[in-house]
């Protein structure tokens, strides 16, 4: 789906962005030089069944690709840590802004509980192609971000905080192409 077919009604993941700030292909060449390098450090750094998978140098995506094909994917997969040691999976709204990772979460999640006892997550998106990205980092709560969201099953409000991922590994890889 491209921008123009997304719905007009989705609220923004970070409020008051600009639509050349959420747009990748607006962005300077240099506002992907900080991704460039995290997505070939994380490659290095990387177990063999890792670069084994995410190695292949045709299917390897540039910071740019990478932005572009984790914007337009509407949902991501965000797991956290329990207390108890256990991981939790939800789906979630997630985009870069200005070259930072951004997303939402419910103020009475079990996500945003975990996220204020240990602030690792991880975040996975993929495409029916086999394009897939995964991010590693820490979320942050964004301070006075919270705002009240789409009514949830029950008719009750519902409230989101705002969070920056602060990511610290970048796996993605192009779908194959069909000959």
């Amino acid at each position: 789906m491209s921008r123009e077919e997304q719905p007009k009604d989705k609220q923004p993941i970070l409020a008051g962005a600009t639509p050349e700030e959420r747009n990748p292909d607006l962005w300077p060449t240099e506002a992907f030089a900080p991704l460039e390098r995290l997505l070939a450090s994380s490659l290095q750094r990387a177990g063999q069944a890792v670069r084994d998978t995410f190695g292949h140098e045709d299917r390897q995506m540039t910071a740019r690709e990478f932005v572009n094909f984790w914007n337009q994917c509407r949902l991501k997969a965000m797991a956290t840590v329990g207390a108890n040691g256990r991981p939790h999976i939800a789906p979630v709204h997630a985009e870069f802004v200005r070259g930072e990772l951004f997303s939402t979460i419910y103020t009475d999640a079990q996500r945003l509980r975990d996220i204020r006892r240990n602030p690792h997550v991880a975040l996975t998106t993929w495409a029916p192609d086999g394009a897939v990205a995964i991010v590693h980092g820490r979320a942050h709560v964004v301070p006075n971000s919270e705002r009240a969201s789409r009514p949830g099953a029950t008719g009750r409000e519902r409230r989101t905080v705002l969070l920056r991922i602060e990511i610290d590994r970048i796996y993605a890889m192009k779908g194959r192409t069909r000959p």
